[in-house]
């Protein structure tokens, strides 16, 4: 059972070549293999998400936090920010039987992703300085830039997420990883590329996008 700390944004159109060099400037930007996630659309629902990954992990994720607003150092709302914890089984025999159910079962939707990872660390200084992207610390915080295309639709994401084991004597993460994910946020954020703008309007997380573009009509 894993926790963390997000805020995320969604856009409707392919990603801007000028947006993906922004993200990819440094060194340490990894890109991951295309794979397919299928999501279970939960109708009218934003707080849970359900999906298998590539075909061979189940992970359910609950809201344990609901959505603020996050702001950069002008003060201003650019977002949402809110609070996960996730489980996670792999299992290629019932991850395969739950993405079989695609065909029979409209609530499954199959999202293809192409992503672009890269990991920060806060020290103790609390200064956010960028690390390798296999590297796990308790003051981590990932940032992701995707490619997602649901239903012939074109969209692209970008997020910011800490990460760390669940304290299961804590109703939320602690204090410390919403400062991480800020600090690192503020740092990627102080200059965006020409045509992105951040709103409040754009920032959700998967289960409430999905339903906005998969859900019942």
């Amino acid at each position: 059972m894993k926790r963390s700390a997000e805020v995320r944004w969604f856009y409707r159109k392919q990603l801007p070549e000028k947006v993906k060099e922004w993200f990819c400037s440094a060194k340490l930007c990894e890109e991951e293999a295309a794979r397919t996630d299928h999501y279970l659309v939960l109708p009218g629902s934003s707080e849970v998400g359900v999906k298998v990954r590539d075909g061979r992990k189940l992970e359910v994720k609950a809201r344990t936090r609901m959505p603020r607003p996050f702001s950069l150092a002008t003060g201003a709302s650019v977002g949402r920010q809110d609070e996960w914890v996730k489980w996670s089984h792999e299992d290629r025999d019932v991850a395969g039987r739950l993405a079989a159910l695609e065909g029979s079962a409209p609530e499954w939707v199959p999202v293809a992703k192409r992503r672009w990872l890269r990991n920060f660390r806060v020290d103790a200084a609390g200064q956010a300085e960028e690390t390798d992207a296999d590297t796990t610390t308790d003051s981590g915080c990932k940032v992701e830039l995707s490619e997602v295309k649901v239903h012939d639709s074109h969209w692209w994401t970008l997020s910011f997420e800490t990460f760390g084991e669940a304290n299961p004597a804590a109703d939320r993460p602690t204090g410390a990883a919403e400062a991480n994910l800020e600090q690192v946020a503020r740092h990627f954020l102080k200059v965006l590329p020409h045509g992105l703008t951040l709103t409040e309007h754009d920032s959700m997380a998967y289960p409430e996008w999905l339903n906005r573009v998969a859900g019942p009509a």
